[in-house]
């Protein structure tokens, strides 16, 4: 176990220095307390722990490792040549030294670096750089006259390249030995591939701590529009990045961002790999964008900007605003003109309590133009329910009778088949709406062409979080992680505070198309009578080819099973084993490994983790 003072330490580098640390402290302590804030120092120092497990147990040892590599390496059929991208600018010696070794020191040999000094007023530069390009070959170098800024020196170092792929590579940062290897043979195996990507984590000034692993997903293209999550190792084709003009002058600090979002745009999502392993040690150092939020406050606005050009370019019509305490962004969509409408399906018996809180809330809580509510009623007998129906019909809301033993997918595709509108919302009768904004989220998401389900941030009653997406495979067959996290916590790398995609979202509360709700069959009345049918369903939309997406700005009360009670009674239990069998058939492969997931993350706890087991 390290000691506490040295990843609270690194933690303060990354808050942006001491007085950047105390104001967020400050904000959590006010949040969420003493024991809040207690909590998330803890979290901390034993995510340092177990990622030094991870390191000494799971990782890969190239070195080490050297003669499984080389084989490896024999099997490769074709070998690309990778055009490394370094801009420097007054790096530190021993850093660039490092940067290079780690090129030069590739398994993969059949590479180019190309570098461009921008106007770097130390003649030490210039002469280490010559003297390198006489000694190898392979490394290239030009020198702007002034300092122009990272872009344009990428750009330029772009003009030296001649590879099938292009890897930007900082100043200070390192290749691991094994990276160009690994993305030679992710390519020939996936030859569609025309970006491609890995995980990466940090490293201190010395280079002798590694530290704040992001184990990614999948191709998830909400979460690129969110922040570059992409971010490092990423390998493009050259001539995609040179179509698109390279990188963009004036983004400076989110010059990559702007160029992952600019080649994706071209690309199917087959076409967009990622590498579950650790290639790239980005370094945290003074003024890195690694090691704080605040270092370059103008990267934030620079991302903005770029995410704006992006929505323009591809013909989406949005707002992008940057969240107060966090560098992340937000879209809020345009709602298509007419708004369409919106039928909230709501599944209830009896519980006269619950069905009117629910309705209330939705009434008094909801800024959204065009919406209707049904309840699909299974059976009622309750008087006092019975009266509250009449008094629902007479304002509007539309009441369907489902007499037959309850089903919930059965009352669910009822719902489908009576619904007028063309967005449909799944919701629980124990939920409570809490921001009016909630229903023109969700709809904003589901008229999007490309998108399926949408599901939204539920909450218990005491403001811990009940769900944020849902994890295939993870704590058995499915769970909801983050589960009764804090209210503001940020999730891993900030995933429980912008929208992204995921598999699968709970049908407590779901958007989705009337058109893909029957384009997919709906829900499986037959083998998923009770339980894991909204996950089945998420799966059809998804395997069908669309992008589930889960949005923390549509946010609800859920009383957990308030309505029917947990999962707990023997033939409860039995029942619900039985429909996980299933599903863990019929969706084999998300059981195996979710693709917004990793397989370096725990599958034991809800708490997204790094993997000890």
């Amino acid at each position: 176990m390290p000691s506490i003072t040295e990843p609270l330490w690194r933690a303060v580098r990354r808050a942006g220095g001491l007085g950047a640390a105390l104001r967020r402290a400050s904000d959590v302590l006010r949040n969420e307390g003493a024991r809040g804030l207690l909590r998330r120092l803890q979290r901390t120092v034993r995510q340092e722990a177990r990622y030094e497990d991870w390191i000494a147990r799971f990782d890969d040892r190239p070195v080490d490792d050297r003669a499984a590599m080389d084989a490896l390496l024999l099997t490769l059929r074709e070998r690309p040549l990778f055009s490394i991208i370094m801009p420097v600018f007054e790096t530190p010696a021993a850093l660039l030294e490092a940067a290079v070794l780690s090129v030069r020191s590739q398994i993969y040999s059949h590479w180019e670096l190309c570098i461009c000094d921008d106007g770097s007023s130390s003649p030490r530069i210039a002469a280490f750089l010559d003297s390198l390009s006489r000694e190898e070959p392979r490394i290239k170098w030009t020198r702007l006259t002034r300092n122009q800024n990272i872009s344009a020196a990428s750009n330029a170092s772009l003009a030296l390249a001649t590879g099938d792929w292009i890897i930007p590579l900082d100043h200070d940062d390192l290749l691991r030995p094994h990276a160009l290897l690994e993305v030679a043979l992710a390519a020939e195996a996936n030859p569609h591939a025309r970006l491609i990507y890995s995980d990466e984590d940090k490293i201190d000034a010395s280079g002798t701590k590694r530290f704040d692993p992001h184990f990614k997903p999948d191709w998830s293209p909400d979460l690129l529009r969110s922040f570059n999550y992409i971010s490092h190792l990423a390998a493009l084709k050259g001539e995609d990045v040179r179509k698109v003009g390279g990188w963009t002058l004036g983004l400076e600090g989110a010059q990559d961002h702007d160029l992952y979002l600019k080649v994706t745009e071209t690309l199917d999502r087959r076409q967009i790999l990622h590498i579950p392993k650790i290639l790239y040690h980005w370094r945290v150092a003074e003024n890195s964008t690694a090691g704080s939020d605040a270092a370059k406050p103008y990267a934030a606005a620079a991302m903005a900007s770029a995410i704006a050009s992006h929505l323009a370019r591809t013909g989406r019509e949005g707002e992008v605003t940057l969240l107060d305490d966090a560098p992340v962004a937000r879209i809020r969509y345009r709602l298509p003109e007419p708004a369409p409408l919106a039928t909230i399906i709501i599944p209830n018996k009896n519980m006269p309590a619950l069905i009117g809180a629910c309705v209330a809330s939705i009434r008094s809580r909801t800024d959204y133009p065009r919406y209707e509510i049904l309840i699909v009623d299974n059976g009622s007998t309750d008087e006092e329910t019975l009266r509250l129906y009449d008094r629902f019909r007479q304002e509007g809301v539309l009441i369907a009778d489902y007499p037959a033993e309850f089903n919930y997918s059965a009352m669910n595709n009822l719902g489908i088949r009576e619904a007028r509108g063309d967005v449909l919302v799944f919701l629980n009768n124990d939920t409570s709406v809490i921001g009016e904004g909630w229903l023109s989220e969700l709809v904003t998401h589901a008229a999007r062409p490309e998108i399926g389900c949408v599901g939204a941030k539920l909450y218990y009653e005491d403001d811990t979080i009940q769900h944020a997406g849902v994890f295939v495979g993870v704590c058995g067959i499915a769970c909801h992680p983050y589960r009764g996290f804090e209210k503001g916590d940020f999730g891993y790398f900030g995933r429980l505070r912008v929208t992204q995609n995921l598999s699968a979202v709970t049908a407590a509360c779901l958007a989705v198309k009337r058109s893909i709700a029957l384009e997919v069959g709906g829900f499986d009345e037959i083998s998923l009578k009770i339980a894991l049918n909204d996950v089945d369903f998420c799966l059809k939309v998804h395997a069908a080819g669309y992008y589930n997406v889960w949005t923390p700005f549509a946010e609800l009360y859920h009383f957990e099973s308030k309505s029917r009670g947990y999962e707990i009674g023997p033939e409860k239990r039995a029942r619900f084993q039985s429909e996980s069998e299933i599903l863990k058939v019929r969706w084999e492969g998300y059981v195996a490994l979710d693709p917004y997931y990793s397989p370096h993350l725990t599958r034991t706890s809800e708490a997204v983790t790094i993997r000890t087991e």
